[in-house]
């Protein structure tokens, strides 16, 4: 049994923002209440509870928390679990750059491209503007890892909440865009995510995206 919370979050499987936070919550043993939008059952009350209509959303009482970041260090802050923040200046800047690399220069580019996988109305020179921002960002992210099995250190924390989702979508992109192994272009990214997917939290949230993918791409 995990730490009671009486939260619940509005999720969604195949979206690596949610699935930033509940890796965050698989790793930290806590009991949350998960809603899988979208669900026609659940809109109105969605509606009424945020007004920006996006996953995930943490509800924690009469707290209402959006935005995946925002999310994540309330649960650091409301101090459940185990922590998923380094204690030292330093690696808490490191912790934070990566997280900023993912969220906004790889996951940005990478959604272009997600609108982009019909060869059939692809538009080829947004996808070259989208591919070559998305490869400058991804070595960024190689200039910042180690190559170790985690982010920061020798534990989980909070930039591998972001990285593992985010990376898995890397990975699964490559070869819609004929890149039959993307990782391999960034040797410390891969090492890193080949050491990262040990970790059961991190195991846990990556067969929810493969699975939630296969059933996205089987229509």
């Amino acid at each position: 049994m995990g730490i009671k919370t009486g939260m619940k979050m509005y999720s969604s499987q195949l979206s690596p923002f949610a699935s930033r936070c509940r890796m965050a919550v698989y790793a930290k043993d806590l009991e949350v209440e998960f809603l899988d939008m979208p669900d026609p059952d659940l809109e109105e009350e969605f509606s009424r509870l945020t007004p920006m209509h996006k996953v995930p959303l943490l509800v924690d009482g009469d707290v209402i928390v959006p935005e995946s970041e925002t999310i994540c260090e309330y649960l650091e802050d409301k101090g459940l679990g185990i922590s998923l923040r380094p204690t030292d200046a330093a690696s808490i800047a490191r912790m934070r750059v990566l997280c900023r690399i993912g969220d906004l220069y790889v996951m940005k580019p990478m959604g272009e491209l997600f609108s982009q996988i019909n060869p059939a109305s692809r538009d080829a020179q947004l996808v070259a503007r989208e591919m070559a921002e998305l490869q400058k960002a991804m070595g960024w992210l190689e200039a910042y890892l180690t190559g170790d099995g985690h982010a920061v250190g020798n534990s989980l924390t909070l930039a591998d909440c972001e990285l593992v989702p985010v990376l898995f979508f890397f990975d699964q992109i490559g070869p819609m865009f004929g890149h039959v192994n993307p990782l391999s272009d960034y040797p410390k990214v891969e090492a890193y995510y080949k050491g990262i997917t040990k970790e059961p939290a991190a195991a846990k949230v990556l067969a929810e995206l493969d699975s939630a993918l296969r059933r996205m791409m089987a229509g």
